[in-house]
């Protein structure tokens, strides 16, 4: 653990968060819509409330404590390249970063508008992704609005696996048929079915804050845990000052609270089903309601969920670059680099929020851009340098001073100039002379070129068999919702 990141939370504040979490379960538990789940809940141990209706559930310490320790403590999340599978694992470190997702609007960076996602953003905004330096994962940005809204989440995994080798994350799941699909899919594409601790795809189910289980989200989870082969993501999205409390340890907890009602509920379907933490605690302006990520409260209760979450043994996967900035400029900048550096301060798993602008509700190709190159910074930032004899070479030091030439003229220097600086992957580094003949006004004129140059290069595709295995669990699907028409996935593998 870094210094910076035990200096915020150390072990006795995370072990307050943790009991004061415990005890709101045993509290007031809580509140489950599906009779189903309440029905798994009570066998495992868990008690009925007199409060909410009757639907509500108490959860004893004991019994969360028994959950989290059934989960599976290491994993691997396979891509269509192995080489880029990811293990995950509760360890300090390495990060894996993957983007934002889900998100309602394609935004103009320069003007803050907004229109309603296609797939052909999904195509365009996929392509950027994989091309990228930084991101090492890729879910779903947007939820294009030009195809039936229960088979999009199909459709866009079609997308994702055309563009990228990478591993993906699955789409925002409503349904058990969605979970269903996509499993199928994420098994034709990369072969794995969890045989071995290696699962095609990682599904995120969100509770709904504050401390309820939504009856449609939690039998999909209940369905997708049963048929087994995915890894389960519990993603809470609270807000401090609204749907959770002011203060920000109160927040966590709660936040800590839904995330374990979460494995609970994981572990008594299937015991042993991985299971990692997904933290999304935002804050609110007070003086409107509105809810807020840019601040850095949103970085530091990042750092708080990823301790808590290796108190249990769970990977974190916590946020990172986000902005309130309805453009991207400077309040853009600081407040991704600051969110990014936060979020990497306790070494998570995982680090998402690249590509998001207006605090999650849209996103943008000149956002991811700009991005790749905030965790560029962010992760040299973070890895220490060396100090061995040979960076602390003093001959070498001596022969620079020595030289008519200075340091430049040394090996050493030359050496040390490749390895051991940042190379930018946007930043400009030029002269005004040369700037002004470009006709650039900005950074975002450079990401809008970057962004262009990822798009125009042909996409990594998919083998014909695969290809027309994925399409054909679209149509089956449809078919079985009783959907009468439906858009021909191969036609919407383009980006034009």
């Amino acid at each position: 653990m870094s210094g910076g990141a035990a200096d915020l939370w150390p072990d006795e504040a995370i072990n307050a968060i943790h009991e004061a979490s415990l005890t709101v379960l045993a509290r007031i538990g809580i509140l489950v819509e599906s009779p189903a789940a309440r029905e798994i809940l009570l066998a495992a141990g868990c008690t009925a409330s007199t409060s909410g209706n009757g639907n509500r559930v108490l959860m004893p310490a004991a019994v969360v404590m028994d959950a989290v320790a059934a989960c599976r403590p290491r994993f691997t999340l396979v891509a269509r390249d192995d080489a880029r599978s990811i293990p995950v694992d509760a360890d300090p470190g390495p990060t894996f970063v993957h983007n934002m997702g889900g998100a309602r609007d394609m935004v103009d960076p320069r003007t803050g508008v907004g229109r309603r996602a296609t797939m052909a953003d999904q195509v365009r905004l996929t392509r950027v992704m994989h091309n990228m330096v930084n991101l090492h994962s890729v879910t779903s940005l947007v939820q294009p609005d030009d195809v039936p809204h229960p088979l999009e989440p199909l459709y866009s995994y079609l997308v994702l696996a055309h563009e990228t080798d990478k591993p993906l994350g699955g789409p925002g799941i409503s349904h058990a048929f969605q979970a269903h699909a996509l499993r199928r899919m994420a098994t034709a594409v990369t072969g794995a079915d969890g045989f071995g601790g290696r699962y095609p795809v990682d599904l995120a189910f969100s509770p709904v804050s504050p401390l309820q289980l939504g009856a449609d989200v939690t039998d999909a989870l209940i369905a997708t845990v049963r048929a087994g082969h995915v890894a389960v993501e519990i993603l809470p999205c609270p807000a401090a000052g609204t749907t959770a409390p002011g203060s920000m340890s109160a927040a966590v907890a709660t936040q800590n609270a839904e995330v374990l009602a979460g494995v609970v509920l994981v572990q008594a379907v299937a015991p042993g089903t991985p299971v990692y933490y997904g933290p999304r605690l935002s804050s609110i302006n007070p003086r409107t309601g509105i809810v807020t990520s840019g601040p850095p409260e949103t970085g530091v209760a990042s750092i708080a969920a990823t301790l808590l979450a290796r108190r249990y043994g769970l990977a974190c996967d916590c946020y990172g670059p986000t902005s309130d900035s309805v453009v991207i400029d400077t309040q853009f900048g600081y407040e991704h680099m600051a969110n990014a550096l936060l979020g990497l301060a306790a070494r998570p798993r995982f680090l998402s929020g690249p590509g998001e602008n207006q605090s999650g509700s849209g996103g943008s190709l000149e956002a991811l851009v700009i991005d790749d190159e905030i965790l560029n910074y962010a992760f040299y930032a973070h890895t220490p340098r060396p100090w061995d004899a040979a960076a602390l070479d003093i001959d070498a030091i001596v022969e620079g001073v020595e030289s008519s030439f200075g340091f430049l003229a040394t090996t050493h220097t030359r050496t040390y100039l490749r390895s051991d600086f940042v190379r930018p992957l946007l930043s400009y580094r030029g002269g005004m002379g040369e700037w002004q003949a470009s006709g650039r006004t900005g950074l975002v004129d450079l990401a809008t070129e970057r962004a262009a140059a990822y798009v125009a290069k042909p996409p990594v595709g998919l083998p014909d068999d695969v290809l027309a295995e994925l399409c054909a669990v679209i149509d089956e699907t449809a078919r079985a919702i009783g959907l009468d028409a439906w858009p021909d996935p191969r036609q919407l593998l383009t980006a034009d």
